[in-house]
């Protein structure tokens, strides 16, 4: 599946929606900017959401893809 979050195109997996609930709805615009800056800057960002679970962000080419650890 795909999404967009802060104008950024993010493939993702079903087991990895609940990542992408936490990006979108539990973060404020600016801290969710922050995984995507150090994915890009990087090529990972990994953060765990409110439910202890972990999730890698990766940066490639125009898209990033969250990857539920």
């Amino acid at each position: 599946m795909k999404t967009t979050i802060l104008g950024h195109t993010v493939e993702y997996e079903d087991n990895a929606r609940p990542g992408i609930i936490y990006l979108t709805q539990r973060l404020g615009p600016q801290e969710a900017k922050v995984f995507f800056d150090q994915a890009y800057s990087k090529g990972v960002a990994y953060f765990e959401d409110q439910m202890g679970y972990d999730y890698k962000l990766e940066h490639s080419g125009a898209e990033y893809k969250l990857i539920k650890i």
